[in-house]
This record gives C-alpha cells, structure tokens and sequence, in this order.
C-alpha cells in the first residue's frame, strides 16, 4: 500500500507516518506493517544517536494499531487514540538501515476502547513487546476545539461537539452531537452529556460530590438532550460506587443554579437564578422553581409544580400545586399550567378534589388516598395520587394559605 495512502487511512501528516508500507490486514484482528529505517528519518537527524528512542517505536505501534481499527467499516468517522500503555518492553534496538516488522493483535473490543498486544521484530527477532489499548472517539475533523481547550484522550466527543477556550473536558467523558461548550467550562470525569445541550461560560459539571460519605468511587452524572445550562451552573456527581446525578431534556437551569449529588431532575424543568437543589432531591418533568429557592435534600417536587422565588422547600410538593414561602406553603392548583397542558374540565374537577381533601378539608395523605377514587383515564389525578402514595423522607407539604383562585 502506498504511503499516501496509509496516511489517509490513519489521518496523519505525511511527514509524521511511521509505518512505510501494510504487508497483511485481518479486518478488525490483526495487521503486520513495515518500517525501513535510514539516516534520512527526522529522528536520526536531529540525534547523535543511532539507535531509535523508544517514542518511535510507540509511534510504530499505536499507528499500525490506528490502521487496523479504522479498516472497519462501523468505525468510519472515529478517531482512534493510544489510551494506556501497560507494557512496553525494550528487548533490543534498532538503527539505520535495520527493517522494522510491526505485528498489532486485537485481545479485546468494546465499543469505547480496544485492548491490543504488539511485537516488533528486527531480522525475525522481536526487539520490542506491549501491551495497550485504544480509545475510539469521534475524528476531531467533525467537532471544534480550541487550542486551548483541554480534551483527555479517552473522552468520546459526537458530530460537531463545539469546546470553547480553556474549557477542560476530563476522563472518559461522553459528549452527544452537537453540543456546545462554552468558555471556561468544567466537564469532570465520567460524565455523559447528551446531544443538542448548551454548557455556558463557567459551569462545571460532575465535580465531586459535595458528601462526607463520598470516597472517590466511580459514579457520574448522566444529562439528556437539549439542556440550556446557563452560566457557572454546577452539577455535582453523586455518591455511592455506580450511581448517578440525573438531568433529563430540553430542561433550562440559570445562572448560578447547584444541582446537588444524587438529584434527578425531569424534562421540561426550569430553574430559574440561584436555585439551590439538595443531594437526593426529586424535581418532576414540567416544574418551575422561582429563583433563589433553596430545595431540602431528599424532598420531592411533583411534576407541574410551581414555586415562586425566595422560597424554601422543605417538605415534598405534590403534582401541580403553586406554591411559595418561608418555609414554603400550598396556596392552590397550578391552574394556568394545568390549562396550558390541555385538562378537561373533568379531569380537573377530579383533581380539584383530590386538592381540597388534602389542603382544605384538613385530611392526611391516608384519608386523602381513601376518599379519592383512582382514575386511569384521568393522567393528572393519577399523577397527585401516585406521589402521595410514594415513599417520603421528608413527608407531604401539607401547610396551606389560600392563594389567588384565578392562578
């Protein structure tokens, strides 16, 4: 195979092509290539020495490696990089003139990396042994990234992801299509970003979890599509080996909102500046938390929930309830959000009951669950009952004040 054409295989500059010719290929298993060394190579020229520095031979290696992982067809469009290098050991040497005969085995392959075994021998005697793995990400030719951002090399960046200045993106990190990270942007280890977001200037995302039972076990935080994250937003990771801080999509959290470990948060969710989420809190698709609300660790906010701004949520909030305060109190059904979301006037008179029983005729969550009956055409009452009948580490808001009805 021509040289030229190893080069576009691998995505190299000519002039940096280690590798002079392929002499076999198995597809997705193995390859053999060829290096003719001479005093001509940049190495020896610019050296005393000469014998070849051991950073050619890697360069021999993750090259040829390169070749044989883009020969497969389902990773066009991949970048494949040297990961870890668990071996590399020097059995002997190499000069100028001496025919170098490169062998890369595939020991193992996942869909983030690739583990490999490579000998090089030198007149049918092998020179140099290792043992390494490769991690397969999107070809920087289809994201943007600027020279002075920093990207680790096992994270894994979609179709026209966009990394602003001295943003820094750390291990084994995921980035979906098209998103964009802005300046200055924090993205810790172990995150998975979805497609369509938008990190703003100064987040940071998947920083430790701010626990005193955190021990630096693997865990992440997992955010869906189409986010707005305005700026210095932070999201923390959660605590406990393999779990999770959740965002959904489509959801817009503004400036200076914390997002706690452990949080999930739904779709369609606003919080607006300087909301402040509690480790283990739940916030349901389509609420809307006023800015400067503080939210209790482990309480619970129902979807379409509404909570005005300076409040403090200590206790649970029920589906589509309005809501603010000092602590926080119920004043009525989130009717304009519920009107906004297409409710009968059936389903909303069941509703309205279920709200009555609970805030204005002084029953329990039991008593409230006995006297409404269930209906499972009715999605919005479903929801209300379903939430009271929950777990609760914090118990149901039950305070009450009387708000305007034609909210």
């Amino acid at each position: 195979m021509l040289k030229s054409m190893i080069s576009e295989l691998i995505s190299i500059d000519p002039s940096q092509l280690f590798i002079d010719k392929i002499i076999d290929i198995e597809v997705g298993q193995r390859i053999t290539t060829q290096k003719n060394l001479s005093y001509s190579d940049p190495c020896f020229q610019s050296s005393t020495d000469s014998t070849l520095p051991p950073s050619r031979f890697l360069d021999m290696i993750s090259q040829s490696a390169t070749a044989l992982l883009n020969s497969k067809k389902d990773l066009s469009g991949q970048k494949n990089r040297l990961k870890t290098l668990e071996k590399l050991a020097l059995i002997g040497s190499a000069s100028p003139g001496d025919v170098c005969r490169i062998e890369v085995n595939v020991l193992k392959h996942s869909e983030e990396r690739v583990d490999c075994e490579a000998y090089i021998y030198v007149d049918g005697q092998v020179i140099v042994e290792a043992r390494f793995s490769m991690a397969i990400s999107a070809a920087h030719g289809q994201v943007n990234i600027h020279p002075t951002a920093s990207v680790h090399p096992s994270a894994v960046l979609g179709k026209d992801v966009s990394i602003g200045p001295y943003s820094i993106i750390g291990e084994d990190v995921h980035i979906g299509d098209r998103t964009v990270i802005d300046a200055h942007v924090l993205i810790e280890k172990w995150c998975e970003i979805g497609a369509d977001n938008h990190i703003y200037f100064g987040s940071v995302i998947g920083s430790n979890a701010q626990d005193a039972r955190y021990e630096g076990e693997r865990s992440t935080v997992k955010i869906g599509d189409g986010n707005e994250i305005r700026e210095y937003v932070t999201i923390n990771r959660s605590t406990g080996e393999g779990t999770e801080t959740r965002v959904g999509s489509n959801n817009m959290f503004l400036v200076n909102v914390h997002i706690g470990h452990n949080a999930s948060i739904g779709d369609n969710v606003v919080l607006a500046n300087l909301v402040h989420v509690g480790g283990h809190v739940r916030i349901d698709d389509g609420a809307i938390i006023g800015g400067l609300t503080g939210i209790h660790q482990f309480v619970r906010v129902g979807t379409g929930v509404m909570a005005g701004g300076y409040s403090r949520l200590i206790q649970d909030i029920p589906p589509y309830m309005l809501c603010d305060g000092n602590p926080a109190m119920v004043r009525n059904l989130n009717i304009v959000g519920l009107k906004r979301r297409g409710i009968s006037m059936s389903d909303l008179k069941a509703l309205k009951q279920g709200f009555k029983s609970l805030y204005r005729e002084g029953m329990n969550v039991q008593q409230t669950l006995e006297a409404c009956t269930p209906d499972p055409n009715n999605p919005y009452l479903d929801a209300f009952l379903r939430f009271l009948s929950e777990e609760s580490n914090r118990g149901i808001n039950q305070k009450y004040e009387a708000g305007s009805d034609n909210q």
